[in-house]
């Protein structure tokens, strides 16, 4: 049984809108909202103070951090994607040149580069200071591309569009490979964390685990009831969660597509999960107005996280593992103190200076 009362949500955040995603910046310290309603803000995470308003953009934004902190990346409905400097709030360069929706951006590890996903059937790896266009990665059939990322090492990109998942070289932008099998839309796709893997999420109920370098298939994960929206490795790349409309998600070995735990609990489908930084947890952010939290070995429930008033978008650890921020439907966006994983990081802190 869930033990709520382990989980407190110390600060509420306010767009005048939906939001869309909640992001800690990798220092732990700032936390990047997004909404429909046109903006991304970056807060304090500590004491929910307002620190830059990212305003410019026509329709809803969705938005990111640079892995080194300095940057943001903002995708919208406009047809457009920014690059803004974190500290300030300023803009640092427009990235033009998609004709239709922009529904991701991601930075390369080094941050040097952005990769935006459209629905002009492109996806483009843009410079992030000058917003020069270097290259334009566009997969046969002009299907909408509904995602696109990064290999941990920047060398390679891959997207998911239709049925499909391409892998593309990033310095020339030739497609490597296609990765055939989903008999319906792929929505995610997404590298292990030593880029040797590549993992897909699609309506077809299934995920599939491909061979990042040949594009070949490996395990196929079977068994959820309806659609899936989200699937991504663990830090140590040997579990990968998955979630679904069917209200659960679910823990698989990739290697040979056994499933490990089934997640359930929650009354409506799951828009998202991800593991704690340490794999020792996951988070799942559903429709039922909840976010949950879960022992990632055992599958139990361990908390759940309730005060929103409309569905919650997105859910996601605080780096140190200690809080725990929501996106929601309801305009808002939550911190929550994680006590259970505080203990965690404290006992490993404590074991670290003992071995020093």
């Amino acid at each position: 049984m869930a033990r709520a009362d382990r989980r407190f949500r110390t600060l509420v955040l306010k767009h005048s809108d939906e939001v869309w995603t909640a992001w800690f910046s990798p220092d732990g310290k700032r936390l990047l909202t997004s909404s429909r309603d046109r903006t991304a803000r970056i807060w304090d995470a500590e004491n929910g103070n307002e620190i830059a308003v990212l305003n410019g953009h026509f329709d809803s934004v969705w938005a990111w951090f640079s892995p080194d902190g300095r940057r943001v990346v903002t995708a919208s409905r406009d047809e457009s994607a920014r690059v803004w400097d974190a500290g300030t709030g300023n803009e640092v360069v427009l990235l033009e040149g998609h004709r239709n929706n922009v529904r991701s951006g991601s930075f390369s590890p080094d941050s040097k580069q952005v990769v935006t996903a459209s629905d002009d059937g492109t996806a483009r790896v843009w410079d992030a200071e000058t917003g020069e266009t270097l290259a334009v990665l566009r997969p046969a059939g002009n299907y909408d591309v509904n995602a696109a990322s990064f290999s941990p090492d920047g060398r390679w990109v891959v997207t998911a569009s239709y049925n499909y998942a391409h892998l593309w070289e990033v310095r020339t932008g030739h497609q490597i490979a296609v990765m055939e099998g989903h008999r319906s839309l792929v929505v995610e796709a997404a590298f292990c964390p030593r880029g040797i893997h590549i993992v897909t999420a699609s309506f077809d109920k299934t995920a599939r685990v491909w061979d990042a370098t040949t594009g070949l298939p490996g395990a196929i994960l079977k068994g959820h009831e309806d659609v899936l929206f989200d699937a991504s490795y663990s830090p140590n790349g040997r579990r990968i969660v998955t979630a679904s409309d069917d209200g659960t998600a679910s823990i698989w070995d990739p290697r040979i597509g056994e499933r490990l735990a089934v997640l359930a609990g929650h009354t409506d489908g799951i828009f998202r999960a991800s593991f704690s930084p340490d794999g020792g947890r996951l988070v799942t952010a559903s429709d039922d107005r909840t976010a949950r939290v879960w022992d990632a070995e055992t599958g139990v429930e361990v908390a759940c996280l309730k005060g929103h008033r409309d569905r919650i978008t997105g859910a996601a650890f605080s780096p140190d593992g200690k809080r725990i921020a929501t996106a929601s439907s309801d305009g808002t966006a939550g911190i929550w103190e994680d006590a259970a994983g505080r203990a965690r990081a404290e006992r490993a802190q404590k074991k670290a200076r003992l071995r020093q």
